[in-house]
């Protein structure tokens, strides 16, 4: 299915209580996964795509449409965030570069709820309440939530890892056993064809000499952001405890090319990091219940996807391993994705699906900070009625 033959993003195609008309939504800053998601929004009726804030003074006035790779729509971007803060929108998917965290982002998400418009974000926001190491240097959690009951609005971050693998399907799993006591995910995804994405091949660590990563290496502090908020998730999902309980320890280590070789634009030479495993384990007290694995390499010249895993097989360039240990048994699934086409690569895409399916629910939440929740859920058949 092509992005714009994407079905609506709510269960059967019927908008959130409240709401006769399309949710009016702008994207704060279109690049890959913004793009794909104004991609899915124009061809939703559920979704009126009304603004874009682009960072780049050569987008300002650009048709939002060009910008996402489709026809134009008759709405144009700005770069400048007044001009976006003035616009009559439900929700802002904010989609920025990972980098923005550390430039200021938390500002401009207070700006947005204190406006009144609900946020929904790719890049931080999936555990407000998760200490790390940039806590100090951020907006508190407490002056987030106060944003969200000044303006009457909701924020909530989400996307295919954290939230879709692991908080949907690795704590569904978990709910079919008596008792957890330790969750394994592991990613591995080729990155050969990544390009500039994620600050280039060079800036997450490929290519660097294997003694010079460690937890301290910028990819590993920032994916503390990620999967660390991820950490406090399962900690909370599986024991109900606050995110402070919980103690993450991150590694990262590289594996070695076995020759001098070319990807892209980028020269990774021999004995140098031609594949990167980042972990974060998480510890209540001295209980181990989480481990997080990152494997991102570079193919051909050196495929991992992981240590020790239940199942072989994988083909495709995007795999997950998700293992839920206790009782009464292991439960372990292997997922792929396969042979892929058009504008949106499948990780972009389960994000874009994971951010559309969160807006109406967004929209109709009272004021505060939305997470998301994998209890049972039921409704009545609209199938079946008397005569």
């Amino acid at each position: 299915m092509s992005v714009n033959e994407t079905p609506s993003a709510t269960a059967g195609g019927v908008r959130q209580p409240g709401y006769g008309r399309p949710l009016r939504i702008g994207v704060w800053g279109p690049g890959e996964v913004g793009g794909a998601v104004i991609r899915a929004a124009v061809a939703d009726p559920t979704f009126e795509v009304v603004g874009a804030k682009v960072r780049r003074d050569a987008k300002h006035g650009r048709d939002v449409g060009e910008l996402a790779k489709i026809d134009p729509i008759g709405v144009y971007a700005t770069s400048d965030r007044d001009e976006f803060l003035a616009l009559d929108l439900d929700c802002v998917v904010v989609t920025p570069a990972p980098a923005a965290v550390l430039k200021g982002l938390d500002d401009d998400v207070i700006a947005l709820l204190e406006s009144g418009k609900n946020v929904v974000s790719t890049a931080a926001y999936h555990n407000v309440s998760m200490p790390n190491w940039l806590s100090a240097f951020r907006r508190s959690p407490e002056e987030l939530l106060q944003a969200c009951h000044t303006g009457g609005a909701t924020l909530h971050g989400t996307g295919v890892h954290p939230t879709f693998i692991v908080e949907r399907l690795a704590m569904t799993m978990a709910a079919g056993m008596s008792s957890v006591s330790h969750v394994r995910s592991v990613e591995a995804v080729d990155f050969s064809s990544a390009g500039a994405m994620w600050g280039g091949l060079h800036g997450l660590g490929f290519g660097a000499d294997l003694d010079t990563l460690s937890a301290e290496s910028p990819v590993a502090r920032g994916g503390d952001l990620y999967y660390g908020d991820l950490t406090g998730n399962v900690a909370h999902a599986l024991y109900g405890v606050s995110s402070d309980r919980v103690r993450v320890e991150t590694s990262l280590r590289g594996l070695p090319a076995t020759r001098d070789a070319t990807i892209g634009s980028t020269e990774i030479r021999e004995g140098t990091a031609a594949a990167l495993h980042l972990i974060h384990r998480g510890f209540l007290d001295d209980h181990h219940f989480f481990t997080n694995e990152e494997c991102w390499y570079l193919a051909p010249e050196l495929i991992y996807r992981g240590d020790h895993l239940p199942f072989d097989g994988f083909s495709g360039s995007i795999s997950y391993t998700l293992i839920v240990s206790g009782e009464p048994a292991e439960m372990r699934a292997q997922l792929e994705f396969g042979p892929h086409s058009g504008h949106t690569n499948p990780i972009t895409n389960a994000s874009v699906r994971a951010v559309l399916d969160a807006i109406p629910a967004v929209c109709s939440a009272r004021p505060g900070v939305l997470i998301d929740d994998v209890s049972p859920r039921y409704r009545h058949d609209d199938r079946v009625s008397m005569a």
